[in-house]
């Protein structure tokens, strides 16, 4: 099916995507879907299936992580809420629909708030584009690896986008979703500093970013393969892998430079 092909059909009235995305299973749970929050459950069907590279490949989606997604997912209508519950719904679609091997990180996504969720896409956005731009192909299933590559980002910026820092990387960090997490001041020099956050990502937010874009098969490529961005989620611009590269893309002179 053609890009176009999909915008036609998503067009349509619901029922076609909701066909499509969760197949025969959309028999099993079709009462419960009428009880949901509609604007919320249109919602994640929508993100779902423009995940799907294949509407019509027959697939139905696992019933365990269907019921749920909808059930839990259904009452918000926050864009970044509806990408990952989306994600993870268009990732169970299989042949036979048995597969519920993501159901941990359904489990990590229904913990998580709007706003951490939002602060874990733009973690592993900014690492995932870093890593493409400098052509460093990591090992991601390798702690260590992963660990090293600290992510720093302005803290103005962070607030600026909606990010509540503060507390939420925190969150993420009981959620094993960063390793480690600093936010501190830079002295620029005698006049100027620098407020930043820096986080170590891990290997289990690589699986969360990548079941969110329907890319689980995908996870090990995250060093080497750009991951597209959500549409209407806003992204910081200032990041990189240490202090002068955050100053250097802030347009920002230390003294000596």
């Amino acid at each position: 099916m053609t890009d176009d092909d999909k915008k036609v059909s998503i067009a349509l009235p619901g029922e076609w995507a909701l066909q499509k995305t969760l197949g025969p299973v959309l028999t099993e749970i079709g009462d419960d879907l009428k009880r949901l929050y509609s604007k919320g459950r249109d919602k994640i069907i929508e993100k779902a299936y423009k995940k799907i590279e294949d509407p019509e490949d027959g697939k139905s989606a696992n019933l365990r992580i269907a019921h749920d997604v909808l059930t839990n997912g259904a009452f918000t209508d926050e864009e970044v809420c509806a990408e990952y519950f989306g994600g993870i719904l268009a990732s169970s679609r299989t042949t036979d629909g048995k597969s519920d091997d993501a159901i941990q990180l359904l489990d990590t996504i229904k913990s998580l708030s709007a706003k951490q969720l939002h602060l874990h896409y733009v973690l592993y956005n900014s690492l995932n584009k870093l890593l493409v731009a400098g052509q460093e192909h990591i090992n991601v299933g390798k702690a260590a690896e992963v660990q090293s590559r600290e992510t720093w980002f302005a803290l103005s910026e962070l607030a600026g986008i909606g990010i509540k820092y503060d507390t939420d990387f925190n969150i993420l960090h009981r959620q094993g979703l960063v390793i480690s997490y600093q936010t501190s001041t830079h002295k620029i020099d005698e006049m100027r500093v620098l407020p930043y956050a820096k986080a170590g990502p891990t290997t289990y937010g690589i699986l969360l970013y990548s079941v969110a874009h329907n890319l689980l098969g995908d996870w090990r490529k995250f060093s080497s393969q750009i991951f597209p961005d959500f549409e209407g989620i806003a992204l910081p611009k200032l990041y990189g892998f240490s202090v002068s590269e955050l100053l250097e893309k802030a347009g920002i002179k230390a003294p000596g430079s």
